[in-house]
């Protein structure tokens, strides 16, 4: 026998309620990180364009200025972001910690507006908080809700669209439809990915109130098909405007004709056959076991179907639908990029939840059954967060680079760095609160695109140069000539973090703290990143576990193939304590099928994978060294083995380094070790 309905009902709120404060709790974890966790190349971005809109103000054509003047390069419409400058200015918080809250808060803001859309499917009120329970602890959100990024923006804009279109059909009052076109029209402006994902479930509501809706007169459903399809058509041709003016921004400046929604066409969408190549399903069901629906959680939803109404499978077959438009539209962003399931991850774990909450009252389940599943559910979503996005936390982020600190104290808050050798990566400029001229790609030696940039500088405010990469760093010639063309000492003033920073001959004396000008013996070593202590139980794949890891991108756990692998983007290394008497090395380390999945040069072009020993009185003894470019050569896909044997057993620790190819790119150098193991 069933709980009482009464019964049931209260202890669902107080589950909801139990559940909602432990999410907060996860999402306020590394409240005082920084933002150098996971994907802080976008989150740096858009932190970025909030630092200068609260330090000058807002304007339409908000700043970026990575690329010279205009210092304007407008890709969504600034809403996130103006609302963090607002709260940040207004209460004195810390920045990145007003963009985590305001993340946050759109997160929740859109639970209401999922409760309301939920009165659709004809669940009682306690039953539609199993849907919520399944959403608020869905791994994806748990993390990227408290990034500084646009993601949940974007999705409380496009909840509350679908709800007030549902309201506005229902009642048709013209106020409900000019919410819906308010709501429609910010979710296009900030997300028009997210905005597109939602396209599905809006088009069946109003099929559903207007179609097949045919109890109300045809003139009435006429009018409510024309109204939705023009609030539709409006949303979207604003956001057109919006991208046409952006590109007309970014055509203004010759550095940023790469990043039009024009050039972007092509690495949205991707190529067609992507989306019948097996390794992009398998990616998907990666994501989805690993940071969306854990697979025991995904089994109960499958076991609810065979007790939910008729109506709900409907429905969630619907959210289903919903769900893999995101990633068969834009498969290229949503291959790559797993914060992109925010947009539609609500779906899929909506889907879920619908099941759970129509078997509920099911007079054939067995007494308690119900509470049961839901308590696994929290079980498998909790231990599929912990394995996945809670290494972020047990691993804290690195803090800021000490090269940005010493540009704050030796370059003037209206000095212009001018960076080579760094792509258009905003790490630099955000943490030095300094504009930049960045070189984007291998640009370098384009001296008159470079000279009409900084041409339009006001004078003397090119204020430091500074230079990274083993390649351009490496090259005599290089750093001296630049110095020489803008005025820098040829000296550089410090060498930090892997960057050379070079000032005007005026104030470059070596009163830096800790200038470091000579390069280490290794000519990797200053690139490596920041050290991190690693948990053993996190690398069931090594053995023996590594001691430390270093890296720019983080070392940690992960999914490739459906399998356990330590992500290790270069530059990267893991350092080991043979066990005593081993002398063998076996290893697989491969890059990941998305590293290469496009053509050059959105694809990677090869990494070198080395092997060490290191002794206090030798230094580091090259093992083994191993070049792989599967972007060129189809053998060096997948894993790729690697043994080493010596006669005398090791008495070192032994390093595995990953490192960018022969030219010093590490954009898309994706590589994992499959399998480690010293004997």
């Amino acid at each position: 026998m069933q709980p009482r309905p009464s019964a049931s009902a209260r202890g669902l709120v107080l589950a909801f309620t139990l559940t909602l404060a432990g999410a907060i709790g996860v999402l306020f974890l590394s409240w005082q990180a920084s933002l150098l966790d996971r994907y802080e190349f976008r989150q740096l971005q858009t932190a970025l364009s909030t630092f200068w809109i609260a330090s000058e103000g807002w304007k339409l054509d908000y700043p970026l200025p990575l690329f010279g003047p205009p210092w304007s390069v407008p890709m969504e419409f600034p809403i996130y972001q103006t609302l963090v400058a607002c709260l940040h200015n207004l209460t004195g918080w810390g920045l990145e910690q007003s963009g985590r809250l305001v993340s946050i808060s759109f997160l929740l803001g859109s639970l209401p507006a999922i409760y309301d859309l939920l009165g659709i499917t004809g669940l009682s009120r306690s039953r539609r908080l199993i849907v919520l329970i399944f959403i608020i602890t869905c791994p994806v959100y748990l993390f990227y809700a408290r990034t500084f990024m646009i993601e949940t923006t974007a999705l409380c804009f496009s909840v509350w669209f679908l709800a007030s279109l549902r309201r506005g059909l229902v009642a048709f009052h013209p106020g409900w439809l000019v919410l819906t076109l308010c709501f429609a029209t910010a979710a296009a402006l900030t997300k028009i990915t997210t905005f597109i994902v939602f396209g599905i479930p809006a088009a069946a509501l109003v099929l559903s109130q207007t179609v097949f809706a045919r109890t109300a007169p045809s003139r009435t459903r006429v009018l409510k098909l024309c109204l939705s399809a023009g609030i539709a058509a409006l949303a979207l041709t604003i956001a057109w405007a919006w991208f046409q003016h952006g590109d007309t921004v970014k055509d203004s400046n010759p550095f940023t004709g790469f990043l039009t929604a024009r050039e972007l066409q092509d690495w949205n969408f991707g190529p067609l056959p992507l989306r019948t190549d097996w390794s992009f399903w398998i990616k998907i069901q990666e994501v989805i076991s690993g940071y969306i629906l854990a697979d025991g959680a995904l089994a109960i939803g499958l076991i609810c179907t065979a007790f939910a109404t008729k109506n709900i499978r409907w429905g969630a077959g619907l959210c289903l639908a919903g769900f893999f438009s995101g990633p068969l539209v834009f498969a290229n962003l949503y291959h790559i990029h797993d914060y992109y399931y925010a947009a539609n991850a609500i779906f899929l774990v909506g889907a879920a939840g619908l099941l759970l909450a129509s078997a509920w009252d099911n007079p054939r389940l067995p007494a308690g059954l119900n509470w049961s599943m839901l308590l696994l559910v929290l079980i498998f979503q909790g231990y599929a967060f912990y394995r996945g996005y809670y290494s972020h936390h047990r691993n804290p982020a690195p803090p800021p680079p000490e090269i940005a600190a010493i540009i704050r104290e030796e370059v003037p808050a209206d000095g212009v760095l001018l960076i080579f050798g760094d792509d258009w990566n905003p790490l630099i400029p955000y943490y030095s609160e300094r504009r930049a001229v960045m070189v984007p790609g291998r640009r370098e030696n384009e001296s008159q695109i470079i000279d009409a940039v900084i041409a339009n500088l006001p004078p003397h405010r090119l204020a430091a140069m500074l230079i990274t990469g083993p390649v351009l760093q490496s090259e005599e010639d290089f750093p001296a000539t630049q110095a020489a063309r803008f005025g820098f000492s040829v000296e550089p003033a410090a060498v930090k973090n892997g960057y050379a920073l070079y000032l005007p001959k005026s104030n470059a004396a070596p009163t830096i703290a800790t200038p470091n000008p000579a390069p280490p013996a290794d000519s990797h070593e200053r690139f490596i990143g920041t050290e991190n202590t690693l948990t053993p139980e996190q690398f069931p794949m090594c053995t023996p576990a590594p001691l430390r890891a270093r890296s720019q991108f983080g070392v940690q756990p992960g999914m490739i193939d459906n399998q356990m692998v330590v992500l290790a983007h270069a530059f990267s290394e893991l350092i080991f304590s043979p066990p005593p008497g081993a002398r063998k090395i076996h290893a697989e380390v491969g890059l990941a099928p998305n590293a290469y999945a496009n053509s050059l040069p959105e694809a990677t072009d090869g990494v070198v994978v080395q092997l060490f020993e290191e002794t206090p009185e030798t230094g580091r003894r090259l093992l083994l060294s191993r070049a792989l470019n599967p972007s060129t050569d189809a053998a060096d896909r997948g894993p790729q083995t690697l043994s080493y044997t010596q006669h005398e057993e090791f008495t070192g620790e032994l390093i595995f380094l990953i490192s960018p190819g022969p030219d010093g790119n590490n954009a898309y150098d994706q590589a994992y070790w499959k399998h480690i193991l010293i004997d």
